[in-house]
């Protein structure tokens, strides 16, 4: 039987939400397709938490995403974003060559990128097709900024609208923004972990009866220091519980409870419990969306993607849209109180997108080596 070529996946390293995408793709991939994930090594731990199938880690980053001001991860510094991915690009576009050889040497058949731009044209150059997993493309963030930015920000902007244009092909995950841009789309829904419903576990774990609501509570990896962290304790006289992985600045809250991101998914989390309350990431959305979760969110200044994603939630029927004000102040009683009431809903387009991107990757692979 012939040797499956080797599949090379390059993952951003801004957040965890592409990362989590990625890996619930790899984990419908065939053991015997051999991976090789190219990322930033601060994710290594994580891909170790959520991969359900070897694969290769190594060291490499192309991309910089978004800046979030420390302890606001509802804004976008624009400034700042542009000037660092000027800085990474100066330096990532001169490596270019050495990643073909890269992908040369170990064989590969496909490459994955979610959403690095650069490996794409890499890929080209080394004659691997290579596919981008994506409902935005940091071109698409960066363009309104750079209208006001100086002439070496705008010709990286447009050098990577530039590399996007050679994928061989876009996976276009739902809810996403248009990028017509982009030639040769495919869409393929909702691309999200599985999640198991482990609510009588979990409430057993936090010592939790049925009465008392459960809401999976995520602000994002850079968190979110402004909040009233007082308020969000006072739903304790309500029933409400709120469970996730970071503690709040403010110390120990009675009804704020902590579990480990080892043992717990997001997508088990959500699966478990009866609203979510987070930051507008397409990895937590998708997850909502997936699983039938209510989810209440605060607008996110400064991102395009905000914009396709508040609108999919809303027509979904299971977005709870918050002001940033009210978010802020944790005012989120009567919100809470209509996400509970929605129950459980259906998702609004396929959710199996993460099985029809592996199924794609997987034929290349089998297909054979690069070179061969």
């Amino acid at each position: 039987m012939k040797r499956a070529g080797v599949l090379v996946v390059h993952v951003t390293s801004h957040g965890y939400g592409h990362m989590n995408r990625t890996a619930s793709v790899l984990n419908h991939v065939p053991a015997e397709v051999p991976v090789v994930i190219r990322c930033h090594p601060d994710l290594f731990p994580n891909w170790r938490e959520r991969l359900l199938r070897p694969a290769d880690l190594d060291a490499h980053a192309s991309d910089s995403g978004a800046v979030n001001p420390v302890g606001g991860s509802g804004e976008t510094d624009a400034a700042a974003t542009l000037a660092l991915a000027v800085d990474v690009y100066r330096e990532a576009v001169t490596r270019v060559d050495a990643d073909a050889d890269f992908l040369r040497d170990v064989g590969a058949a496909a490459v994955l990128s979610d959403a690095p731009p650069l490996p794409l044209v890499a890929a080209k150059r080394a004659g691997v097709p290579g596919w981008l997993l994506a409902n935005f493309t940091w071109y698409d963030i960066y363009a309104p900024y750079a209208r006001h930015a100086g002439p070496e920000a705008k010709r990286v902007v447009a050098a990577l609208k530039q590399a996007y244009r050679q994928a061989a092909g876009v996976f276009r995950a739902e809810p996403a923004l248009r990028m017509g841009w982009l030639p040769n789309q495919v869409d393929v829904g909702l691309v999200a972990n599985p999640g198991r419903d482990r609510a009588r576990e979990l409430r057993g774990l936090l010592g939790l009866g049925k009465a008392e609501k459960l809401v999976y509570f995520y602000v994002g990896r850079y968190g979110q220091d402004d909040l009233d962290w007082a308020r969000l304790a006072s739903f304790a006289a309500r029933g409400v519980h709120f469970v996730g992985y970071h503690a709040a600045p403010a110390g120990s809250l009675p009804n704020l409870h902590l579990v480990s991101a080892s043992e717990w998914s997001g997508g088990d989390l959500i699966a478990s419990t009866d609203a979510v309350v987070a930051k507008a990431g397409y990895g937590t959305m998708s997850e909502a969306m997936a699983h039938g979760r209510p989810i209440l969110y605060p607008p996110r200044r400064g991102f395009a993607e905000y914009r396709a994603l508040d609108r999919a939630a809303r027509s979904w029927g299971g977005g709870v849209p918050v002001s940033s004000r009210d978010f802020s102040a944790m005012r989120i009683g009567p919100a809470l109180d209509h996400a509970f009431a929605l129950g459980r809903l259906k998702p609004p387009c396929s959710p199996v997108g993460a099985a029809t991107v592996a199924k794609h990757l997987t034929k290349l692979c089998r297909s054979g080596r690069a070179g061969s």
